[in-house]
């Protein structure tokens, strides 16, 4: 169900709203949104969880969508969990590391097809190294295009006191589609 509550932006809600809040950001939502959508859907459907679905243009919208899914959420707005692909991971994993800053508490944090190339749309920056970890917040790397990038991230968040996981491409099933 789309929704256009979240000011100045549209959003996609799936799954029951008593469930924990996963947000995901992924830039196929503006080329193929019936592909984000099927994937929200399995998501919510397999995992429990309201999944919250920007259709996002810029950092300020990935911003808005954050404000939303904590506004919404029927459970502490601080049990939030981020799903980031491409340079919305790094947004994902900037966003984990500001978030004292910003005000906020995550779950869990998750940056999918991340690279080292790749800047943070909320900044425009590329991604700083992580600081020591304020909160419980969980980071995964998902092991896809630059492993070494991938493994590097995760031994640096590790460093600075994260809890921080790599998970091994073949074991990460939430794919627009199977051949990604």
């Amino acid at each position: 169900m789309t929704s256009p509550q979240a000011p100045g932006i549209q959003v996609a809600v799936h799954g029951h709203p008593n469930l924990d809040t996963l947000l995901l950001w992924h830039p196929a939502v503006r080329t193929d949104a019936d592909a984000v959508s099927a994937l929200a859907s399995r998501i919510a459907t397999r995992g429990g969880v309201r999944v919250v679905v920007p259709t996002w243009e810029d950092g300020r919208d990935l911003l808005r969508s954050v404000r939303y899914a904590r506004g919404s959420s029927v459970h502490p707005p601080d049990a939030l969990s981020v799903v980031g692909y491409g340079a919305a991971g790094i947004a994902a994993l900037s966003l984990a590391r500001h978030q004292r800053r910003l005000g906020i508490g995550l779950r869990r944090v998750t940056c999918v097809d991340g690279a080292p190339d790749l800047l943070d749309p909320i900044s425009g920056q590329p991604l700083e190294p992580p600081a020591p970890s304020p909160a419980g917040t969980e980071v995964d790397i998902v092991e896809t295009g630059d492993p070494g990038w991938a493994r590097a991230t995760v031994d640096a968040w590790q460093s600075a006191g994260w809890a921080a996981s790599l998970v091994p491409a073949d074991q990460f099933t939430w794919r627009v589609s199977p051949s990604q």
